[in-house]
C-alpha cells in the first residue's frame, strides 16, 4: 500500500512577494531553487497570510482560523510570553499527528510558551540595576492573558524565567512530536535554543540593544537587549536550523509512517546577518545576501528530498507570514532597481497588499501540474483543510472554522474556492476582500508606523472606519480610492464582515465563541460596525 505523501511546510519570515524571481520577472535577485519549486508545481499569484505580522500569521496558519477571533487583536508576542493559541484547540500538527505522521517544528515559533517562573526577575544575576528600567503594567503584555500592546514592557524580556525548569505548555502540546528551535524571532529574547520543553543552555549574559527599531533599517544587524546563553551565536541560527531539518528529513524518511515538518524559518527576519558563503553575494546589500542564503536552504531541502527518493511523495508548501520588512532597506533596494513588494502597495504589517499577499508555491508531483499556476484568492489558513481533504479527514464544527480546501485548484481547476477573506494589519485593522473589490477599515494602512496612534486613550475616532475602497481588476496597485462611489458596496462589506465576527467562523456550520474583547474590555479595531456593543458585550 502505497504511503500517505509527507509534507514540508516551509514557512519564511518577511519575505517580499518581489523578492522571487518567480514572482516578479524584473527581480535583481535570481532565486533559482525558488524558483525551481514553481518549475516543478503550482505558484500562486493571490495568496495571502491572514495577518501582515508575524505572530497573528502563524496563528492562522496553524489552527485554519483567523487571528482577531484569538485573545491577540494585533502586533506580536515578545519573546518571553506565555501561550497564544488555546489549549483545547487542533493544529495541523494534531490532524497530522492523528493521521499516522511523524511530525516535528524547526525554527522560529513565536507562539508564545508557558514557562515556569522564578517569580521575581534576576537582576543579580545579569548585574542589572532595576532602577535604570521603566515601569511595567500588571500584568503585562503575554502574561496571564494579556496580549494587549499597550502593555508591553519596554524592559528587559525573559528575567524571571526560571530556566532550569521544563517548558509546560508548547509544540508538543500542540501536535509535534518533537521541537527545536527558539521562542521568537532571531532578534527577540530569550536568546536559547529550545528542544522539546528544554533549554538547552541557560542565558549567562545580556546582550543586544534597547528599544530596536523595527520600522526602519537603521538597525539592520541590531536584536532586542536581553538574556543569552554564552554560546548563542545569531548568525549561527538559521544554518543550525537548516542543519536539523536536514537531518530530520533523513530520519523520518527511514520510518514506515509519512512525516510533517513545520519549517518557520528565521530568515530574511532581523537582524541581517548572512553566513560567509553569501555575505556579497546579491550585489544589491545584506537583505538580498539574506534572501540568497533562503534559497540555498531550499535548494538543499529539494536534494535531500531526491538523494532519499521522497521529492515524488512530497507535498512541499512553501510561503511567507507577511511582506517584506522596513528593516530591509527598501528605499535603498528600490533605488538598485529591486522592488520587494513587486507592483503591491505596502509593506509588512499594512493591510495593503503588499503587507500580506505571500509569494507561495506548492509542489506535489502526484497531483500538482508541473509549471503550473493558480490565480484564485486562498489564504494561509486553508492548508488545514486542504489537507484534511487530502488525507479524506472529517473535521469538526470546532476546528479550522476559517479554512476553505483549496485541493480543486492543486488538481488544476481555475473555479475560484473562496468568495471572500478578511486581513488584518500590524495594529488590527481590518479589510475584506470579495472578489476583486477590497474595503479597508483602517486609516494610512494599519502598519507598526501607527503604534503610537493605537496607544493613545482615546483613539482617533476615525482610525478604524471604512476609508478605502479599490477595484483591484484595474488598480492592484491599490492607487484609486472610489469608496465614495459605491455606499451600498460598503455597507454590504461591512455587514458581511460583522456576520463573519459574530458568528465565530466564515465557513459553513454552527457557530462559534471567540476572544469577543482584549484583555481590558475593549476591541476598538471593530468600532465600525454598528453591532460592535454586541459583539463585545453579547445579549443574553
Amino acid at each position: 500500500m502505497k504511503r500517505k505523501p509527507n509534507v514540508m511546510l516551509i514557512f519564511v519570515d518577511d519575505l517580499g512577494y518581489g523578492d522571487v524571481s518567480a514572482f516578479n520577472p524584473e527581480s535583481k535577485l535570481q532565486t533559482v531553487n525558488i524558483d525551481r519549486l514553481a518549475k516543478r508545481g503550482m505558484r500562486f499569484t493571490d495568496s495571502h497570510a491572514t495577518s501582515a505580522l508575524c505572530t497573528p500569521s502563524r496563528y492562522g496558519l496553524l489552527t485554519g482560523r483567523y487571528n482577531w477571533r484569538s485573545r491577540l487583536k494585533s502586533f506580536v508576542l515578545p519573546g518571553d510570553s506565555e501561550t497564544l493559541i488555546e489549549k483545547d484547540r487542533r493544529t495541523i500538527a494534531h490532524l497530522l499527528k492523528d493521521a499516522g505522521y511523524q511530525t516535528a517544528v524547526i525554527g522560529k515559533w513565536h507562539l508564545g510558551l508557558d514557562w515556569q517562573l522564578l517569580g521575581y526577575k534576576n537582576y543579580d544575576s545579569y548585574q542589572i540595576d532595576p532602577a535604570c528600567l521603566p515601569e511595567e503594567s500588571e500584568p503585562r503584555q503575554g502574561r496571564d492573558g494579556n496580549f494587549d500592546i499597550e502593555s508591553l514592557w519596554p524592559g528587559i524580556e525573559g528575567l524571571d524565567i526560571d530556566y532550569d525548569k521544563p517548558i509546560l505548555f508548547g509544540p508538543n502540546q500542540y501536535g509535534f512530536d518533537y521541537f527545536f528551535g527558539t521562542s521568537a524571532s532571531l532578534d527577540q529574547p530569550p536568546f536559547v535554543y529550545i528542544e522539546n520543553d528544554r533549554v538547552l543552555e541557560k542565558p549567562a549574559v545580556i546582550t543586544g540593544v534597547p528599544r530596536l527599531d523595527r520600522n526602519e533599517s537603521n538597525m539592520q544587524r541590531q536584536w532586542q537587549i536581553g538574556p543569552a546563553a554564552a554560546e548563542f551565536s545569531h548568525i549561527k541560527v538559521p544554518d543550525d536550523m537548516q542543519q536539523k531539518v536536514l537531518e530530520l528529513i533523513e530520519t523520518y524518511s527511514k520510518a514506515d509512517a509519512p512525516f510533517f515538518i513545520y519549517y518557520p524559518n528565521h530568515l530574511v527576519h532581523g537582524p541581517l546577518l548572512p553566513n560567509a558563503a553569501h555575505k556579497g553575494k546579491s550585489g544589491i546589500g545584506i537583505y538580498g545576501d539574506f534572501v540568497l542564503q533562503l534559497d540555498t536552504y531550499v535548494g538543499e531541502i529539494i536534494d535531500k528530498l531526491e538523494e532519499l527518493g521522497e521529492f515524488e511523495n512530497t507535498i512541499i508548501i512553501f510561503t511567507s507570514d507577511n511582506g517584506v520588512s522596513g528593516v530591509a532597506g527598501i528605499e535603498d533596494l528600490q533605488a538598485q532597481g529591486h522592488q520587494p513588494s513587486y507592483h503591491f502597495r505596502g509593506i509588512k504589517s499594512d493591510i495593503w497588499e503588499g503587507g500580506h499577499r505571500e509569494p507561495t508555491v506548492i509542489t506535489y508531483p502526484a497531483m500538482i501540474p508541473p509549471g503550473s499556476t493558480s490565480d484564485a484568492m486562498i489564504c494561509h489558513s486553508d492548508i488545514y483543510r486542504s489537507l484534511a481533504e487530502l488525507l479524506d479527514v472529517r473535521l469538526s464544527d470546532e476546528e479550522a472554522e476559517d479554512s476553505v480546501s483549496n485541493l480543486s485548484l492543486w488538481q488544476g481547476d481555475d473555479q475560484p474556492v473562496r468568495q471572500d477573506i478578511v486581513h488584518s494589519s500590524g495594529i488590527g485593522g481590518f479589510s475584506i476582500r470579495r472578489d476583486f473589490w477590497k474595503l479597508n477599515l483602517v486609516r494610512d494602512g494599519g502598519g507598526m508606523q501607527m503604534i503610537d496612534q493605537l496607544q493613545k486613550k482615546p483613539i482617533d475616532d476615525d482610525l478604524f472606519q471604512p476609508t478605502e475602497l479599490f477595484d483591484l481588476r484595474d488598480d492592484i496597485t491599490e492607487s484609486h480610492n472610489v469608496i465614495d462611489r459605491h455606499p451600498e458596496l460598503v455597507s454590504e462589506l461591512c455587514r458581511s464582515l460583522t456576520e463573519s465576527i459574530r458568528s465565530g467562523r466564515s465557513t459553513p456550520g454552527t457557530e462559534q465563541p471567540f476572544a469577543r474583547t482584549r484583555h481590558d474590555g475593549t476591541w476598538p479595531q471593530i468600532s465600525w460596525s454598528e453591532a460592535c456593543d454586541d459583539i463585545i458585550e453579547p445579549k443574553a
